[in-house]
C-alpha cells in the first residue's frame, strides 16, 4: 500500500456506500463501516511504514502544528463520546458513521501530500468514480441526492478546465452539466456549480491587477459574513436564513411532481435547536461530544423510521459547521472554521499558479456554505472538501507556476 493506490481506493470505497444504498435504501450501517474500516486500515498501514523510515509526512505542508491541533481536539471530542455513549442507537451511530468521519475523513487532508496521491485521487475520480457515479444515477430512489453528491468532486475538476487538453475539458464541462441538470431541487449542488464556474473565468483575466484584488475582497467577505451573520441571528436582530421571505416565492416540480420552494427557510429549526440544548446543558464551550445529541420536534413524532433516528435526539444536522459546533462546542466550529481560513490565505497569498488561487477563494466560500450545507460523513464528497483544504496547505502544489500545472495536470489526466 502506498499514497498512489490508497488514492485510488479511497476513491472508490467512499462511493461505494452511496451506490449500496442506492440498490437497498436504508442499508447503510454495515456498508459504510466495511467500506471506511478497509480505507482506515490502509492509512494506518502507511503512517506505519513512513514511521519506519522515518519519513514526516507534514514536511510537504504548510501549518503543521494547527493541522495536528485540529487533528488532536476532534480525536478528544470523539473519546469523549465513546466514553458517553450509552444506547445502542449511540453506539450504532458512532461505529458507523461518527469513527469514519473523525478518522478518515479528517485524514483526507494529507492526501494532498505528494503529487503521486493527487495524481491518483483525481484520475480514480475521472475514472471509477465517474462510472460508479453513473451507476447511481440509473438506481438512485426517488428524492435522493446520491448521484450529485458522488459526482459532487466535479466542483474542483471545473478548476483544471484551463490546465488539461481539449478532450478532458470537454469531458469536465459534461459531466458538470449531467450534474447540474440532473436535479434542479438540489440547491446546494446548482450553487456549487455556478461559483466554481464564476471563479473560474477569473483564470481568464488573471493578468489583470483589479482580479486579484478582487479575490482577495471576495475571500474576506466569504469569510466574515458567517460570523457577522451568527451574531446578529444569536443576538436576535437579523436571521439571515428568513431572506426568502422578503422575496417573492420560486418553486419548481420535482421529479414527482411535487412543487418546492426554493427559497424555504430550512435551517432557521436546526440552529434553534442545537444552540437550546448546548444552552440546557451549558456546553457552549466545549460542546456535546461525538454522540451528543440534541431535541428536535421530530423527537415526539410517532413514525418508526423517526423512532430509530430522532427518538433519543438529533445526532446530526445538515450543516458542516453546526455539527462541529454541536460535537465540539464553539471551541470545535472554530478550529473547522480556521481550517477554511488558513488554507484559503495560503492558497491565494502563497502561491505561484493560478489554480491555488481559485483553489483559494473555492476554499474560502466551502467556509461560508459549511454554515448552511456540506455535513461530513464518509462520503467521496466529504472527501474532497478536506482534499481541497489539503492543497491549498501542500508546499509542493503552491511552489508550481501556470505552466508547470498545466504540465502536471496533463500527465494526471493521461490515461493511456
Amino acid at each position: 500500500m502506498n499514497f498512489s493506490k490508497l488514492g485510488k481506493y479511497t476513491v472508490i470505497l467512499s462511493t461505494i456506500p452511496a451506490l449500496y444504498v442506492s440498490i437497498y435504501p436504508g442499508k447503510i450501517v454495515l456498508i459504510t463501516m466495511l467500506c471506511s474500516y478497509i480505507l482506515l486500515i490502509g492509512m494506518l498501514i502507511i503512517v506505519a511504514k513512513l514511521q519506519v523510515i522515518n519519513e514526516k509526512i507534514n514536511i510537504n505542508f504548510d501549518s503543521v502544528l494547527y493541522v495536528k491541533f485540529f487533528l488532536f481536539y476532534n480525536l478528544l471530542v470523539l473519546i469523549r463520546g465513546i466514553y458517553d455513549a450509552k444506547s445502542d442507537q449511540d453506539w450504532i451511530a458512532m461505529f458507523s458513521a461518527t469513527i469514519p468521519l473523525f478518522l478518515v475523513i479528517h485524514f483526507s487532508i494529507y492526501l494532498a501530500a505528494y503529487n503521486t496521491s493527487i495524481n491518483s485521487l483525481i484520475k480514480s475520480f475521472m475514472t471509477y468514480g465517474v462510472v460508479l457515479s453513473i451507476f447511481i444515477f440509473f438506481f438512485e430512489p426517488p428524492l435522493s441526492i446520491d448521484f450529485t453528491k458522488s459526482i459532487s468532486p466535479i466542483y474542483l475538476m471545473i478548476f483544471l478546465i484551463p490546465f488539461v487538453n481539449k478532450i478532458n475539458r470537454i469531458f469536465i464541462i459534461f459531466l458538470t452539466l449531467i450534474s447540474f441538470f440532473s436535479d434542479f431541487s438540489n440547491r446546494s449542488n446548482l450553487i456549487n456549480i455556478c461559483i466554481a464556474s464564476v471563479i473560474t473565468l477569473s483564470f481568464f483575466w488573471k493578468k489583470r491587477m483589479w482580479v486579484l484584488s478582487l479575490i482577495k475582497g471576495t475571500r474576506i467577505f466569504l469569510l466574515s459574513s458567517p460570523i457577522v451573520f451568527l451574531i446578529l441571528g444569536l443576538s436576535g436582530v437579523f436571521n439571515v436564513f428568513l431572506i426568502g421571505d422578503m422575496m417573492q416565492t420560486y418553486s419548481i416540480e420535482t421529479s414527482n411532481g411535487n412543487k418546492q420552494d426554493l427559497l424555504i427557510d430550512s435551517r432557521t429549526s436546526i440552529y434553534s435547536d442545537v444552540f437550546s440544548e448546548l444552552k440546557r446543558q451549558e456546553a457552549f464551550v466545549f460542546g456535546l461530544g461525538a454522540s451528543g445529541k440534541t431535541k428536535t420536534s421530530l423527537t415526539e413524532v410517532s413514525y418508526a423510521d423517526f423512532d430509530k433516528i430522532y427518538k433519543e435526539g438529533r445526532r446530526r444536522t445538515e450543516s458542516g459547521m453546526l455539527n462541529y459546533i454541536q460535537w465540539g462546542g464553539m471551541i470545535g466550529g472554530l478550529v473547522y472554521f480556521l481550517l477554511f481560513v488558513k488554507a484559503s490565505f495560503l492558497g491565494i497569498y502563497r502561491s505561484r499558479n493560478w489554480f491555488c488561487v481559485m483553489l483559494g477563494v473555492w476554499v474560502a466560500f466551502k467556509g461560508l456554505f459549511s454554515f448552511i450545507e456540506d455535513a461530513t460523513y464518509f462520503s467521496v464528497s466529504s472527501i474532497f472538501i478536506f482534499f481541497a483544504i489539503g492543497i491549498c496547505m501542500s508546499k509542493k502544489i503552491r511552489q508550481l507556476d501556470d505552466l508547470e500545472i498545466k504540465v502536471f495536470f496533463k500527465k494526471t489526466l493521461k490515461f493511456n
